[in-house]
């Protein structure tokens, strides 16, 4: 599940899922649905992402996602991803087109990431 959380210039998205991999997945739903929909070729992208924390490394998978749709044009549809500690490995699908560039910027702006109340949790901003 996500949600949009209405915000001045900026855009605050919370996450929640049964895992950190659902989290992310999440994540990457919300960004598609800001920057799709796309129509062009299927592609998929390896991922291979390290942080220093748990909340560093949602900021980080969006900041791929954010770098793979201003340079190869990529509308993410999807992941098969693993984290493993504050590393997150797999594949990311889409399709090619052309992204709406709504999304400027992952800001560290109310970072969260990690389980609380029985639920893995996520919350970033995103400067729109």
């Amino acid at each position: 599940m996500y949600r949009f959380v209405e915000h001045t210039a900026e855009l605050e998205v919370e996450l929640e899922a049964e895992s950190a991999e659902g989290v992310l997945e999440e994540a990457l739903r919300a960004f598609g649905e800001l920057t799709g929909p796309a129509r062009g070729e299927p592609v998929e992208e390896p991922i291979d992402l390290e942080a220093t924390d748990l909340p560093a490394l949602l900021a980080a998978w969006l900041d791929q996602l954010v770098f793979l749709a201003d340079t190869e044009g990529l509308v993410p549809e999807s992941a098969d991803i693993s984290v493993s500690g504050t590393r997150a490995t797999g594949v990311v699908r889409g399709r090619r087109g052309k992204p709406r560039p709504l999304v400027k910027a992952v800001t560290l702006h109310r970072l969260r990431f990690g389980r609380r109340d029985g639920a893995w949790r996520g919350r970033v901003v995103l400067d729109v």
